[in-house]
């Protein structure tokens, strides 16, 4: 009988211990697919001239007409993650954002964490270690008063074009920090979207500290020529700005 409580001890023993060493892991809830083909390119940049002429011919009103009916007012470029009309960041955002390392600027094209964080579908963050870049990290700071998280969105890989999201690792799955404690995993599928992952709310800490998020890369999509991980943009929605 003492043994049989022994070995129930040590099997419960072993589930809890298990239980807490094992983050949870995410799903993304919903996916986005931006168009940036060259054709949607022309079109906005077409509309962005039409709306800040004066005086329009007859045609051009008609076609700035078709134009807004197909992409709305607020649309300015084509690259624009976040459309220029109201959002989250207009009262939200975080003030900082860093990288553990970060691959020098080549054909002035920048790979700085600020190229995850500048809503922008043409840059992107890549990690400067050798190799995959496992173990790598971008972390973004918030002040404590700043509207509160309710959504995480990923713009996995570089995709600024095809060739650059095929020829660079793309992620497949992130450890997310809050605060400096493991939150859990973010599993990303290997696809040129935004991925959003619903995972509670974030901010206002009780402490009254800066919210910190920290991104750990744990595994990635190798890509066809480099073996340099990047990510587009890591960018948030929630509440309290309106």
């Amino acid at each position: 009988m003492k043994n049989l409580i022994l070995i129930l001890i040590a099997s419960l023993s072993s589930t809890f211990s298990y239980g807490q060493n094992e983050p949870k892991t995410f799903e993304p809830s919903s996916y986005y697919v931006p168009d940036l083909s060259i054709e949607t390119k022309n079109e906005i940049d077409r509309q962005t001239e039409l709306l800040s002429k004066e005086d329009l011919t007859e045609t051009e009103k008609v076609e700035l007409d078709t134009l807004v009916r197909k992409y709305g007012e607020v649309v300015e470029s084509v690259w624009d993650v976040v459309d220029g009309g109201c959002s989250w960041y207009c009262g939200g955002g975080n003030y900082k954002v860093s990288a553990s390392s970060e691959l020098t600027t080549q054909n002035h094209n920048s790979y700085k964490a600020k190229s995850a964080n500048d809503l922008s579908y043409l840059t992107a963050w890549v990690e400067g270690k050798k190799g995959s870049g496992i173990g790598e990290y971008i972390e973004y700071s918030f002040k404590n008063n700043s509207p509160r998280i309710t959504s995480i969105i990923i713009s996995n890989g570089y995709m600024k074009s095809e060739n650059t999201w095929k020829n660079n690792n793309r992620v497949k799955s992130l450890k997310l920090y809050v605060n400096g404690k493991v939150f859990g995993i973010l599993n990303l599928t290997d696809s040129k979207t935004d991925q959003t992952f619903k995972l509670g709310t974030f901010g206002h800490n009780e402490d009254g500290s800066d919210l910190i998020l920290k991104f750990e890369i744990l595994e990635v999509y190798k890509g066809d020529k480099y073996d340099d991980t990047a990510i587009t943009e890591i960018y948030f929605d929630g509440i309290d700005v309106h």
